[in-house]
């Protein structure tokens, strides 16, 4: 007889022996460990390559699969795993499979390895163990399963569309069906990303040297651009305006830092990991913000151009000066009271009146807000000697930066005409 569907409390499998605790806490732990090499892997792409909505397409991705991570971290402490073990690599097999992935060149292989190979291998897989497991005994992976799996397709959907609009050369197309190819070879190895499959011998490869991120700004032509920008006085309101936007759209030069602090401190704990991961997607938000403002006012995003020197001094600064500078010297400073973002955003409300603004300043502060006490909190443990001895660093690295600001002129910002006709 068919149960009703409100039995067992709505769940399935209720019946089937599923997977015993320590082969769960065997999946899980693959899991977390693939979801942080896709997040640091993301990341370091948000640095090299040069197009624009695919910059930020992956630096919204990269935290959500740390916080994927984060997820199966935490379940499978739930399942009486050792704290040591979320530390240690898995598979031998997967950690190769992820150090070739990080020598995909260009932004076609890259996209067609992601999309074709490294995205359906890890829904597969998701999905198998929603398949498997017994849904009653393994609820919270389940439950956790079923929401991952979710975001992983909806990163499929864009990630293929992304794809789809890239132009490609013959030579683009060979050198992606090679490397997907050699993933599919080294996945096989692994017996898959769950490790459930049959495993085949690994393919003998040339080794690859450790990956080492380039520190280039790349850039794409859909944003003009300057070295920076004169700042209008708060009274020619129009113009200040302009100028707040650009600087909206000008922080991808600090999501590209964040990338490279990501990247470059493997030695971190995963906390700071986390803390950089979601600062990282916040400063491309934040980002977006300008660019969002920026086309609804006059019509295209291209309208105010984006400045270049924040994002050399990221190519340039080590990350422990990039990030003291930034939490302590940039943000740190915008907690003040006039003028800080508080002020940003009471002049987007009451001068400028400028409602979409508003919001994204009012939400731009929130996040500069809890930015500040993540760096204090990070710096006091990365720094030797704490919070009590960086200031002097700290300044070094502000006076680093002013340095490179220096090297070109201001450039004032044209004032363009915005969609309702009024200057």
């Amino acid at each position: 007889m068919q149960q009703p569907p409100h039995r067992y409390a709505g769940l399935g499998r209720v019946d089937a022996p599923g997977l015993s605790v320590a082969d769960a806490s065997a999946r899980l732990l693959r899991f977390a460990y693939v979801e942080r090499r896709l997040m640091r892997l993301q990341a370091s792409r948000v640095v090299t390559l040069p197009q624009r909505d695919i910059k930020a397409l992956l630096a919204r991705f990269q935290y959500e699969d740390a916080l994927h991570a984060e997820g199966w971290r935490q379940r499978a402490l739930e399942l009486r795993t050792n704290k040591s073990k979320l530390e240690s690599v898995p598979d031998a097999a997967l950690a190769a499979l992820f150090d070739t992935a990080e020598h995909l060149p260009g932004t076609y292989p890259f996209l067609t390895a992601l999309t074709n190979v490294l995205q359906p291998e890890l829904r597969r897989a998701y999905a198998a163990y929603i398949a498997t497991a017994n849904e009653l005994a393994d609820y919270g992976s389940v439950r956790l399963a079923r929401q991952t799996l979710q975001e992983e397709e909806d990163h499929s959907r864009l990630l293929a569309s992304a794809l789809s609009e890239l132009d490609s050369s013959p030579a683009d197309r060979d050198e992606a069906r090679m490397w997907e190819g050699r993933l599919r070879a080294l996945l096989a190895a692994a017996g898959g990303i769950d490790g459930a499959r049959p495993r085949y011998e690994p393919p003998e490869l040339e080794p690859l040297p450790p990956y080492r991120l380039q520190h280039t700004l790349a850039r794409d032509g859909s944003l003009p651009r300057v070295w920076d920008f004169v700042a209008p006085p708060l009274e020619q309101a129009p113009e200040r305006l302009d100028y707040m936007l650009a600087l909206r759209l000008s922080e991808v030069n600090v999501a590209e830092g964040l990338a490279i602090v990501l990247c470059e401190t493997g030695d971190m704990p995963w906390s700071f990991t986390l803390d950089i991961s979601r600062h990282l997607w916040d400063e491309m938000r934040h980002s977006l913000f300008g660019e969002a403002a920026i086309e609804a006012t006059y019509g295209e995003r291209s309208a105010i151009p984006m400045r270049d020197y924040e994002g050399v001094f990221a190519m340039e600064a080590p990350p422990l000066e990039q990030y003291a500078v930034l939490g302590l010297e940039v943000e740190g400073k915008n907690m003040r009271y006039p003028p800080g973002k508080r002020q940003e955003w009471e002049f987007a409300r009451d001068m400028a009146k400028h409602a979409l603004a508003a919001t994204f300043q009012d939400f731009d502060w929130a996040d500069e807000v809890l930015h500040v006490q993540i760096a204090r909190r990070q710096l006091d443990v990365w720094f030797p000697g704490g919070l009590k001895q960086i200031g002097e660093f700290s300044k070094r690295g502000s006076a680093h930066r002013t340095e490179v600001k220096h090297r070109q002129a201001p450039t004032a910002i044209p004032h363009p005409t915005p969609l309702d006709g009024e200057a």
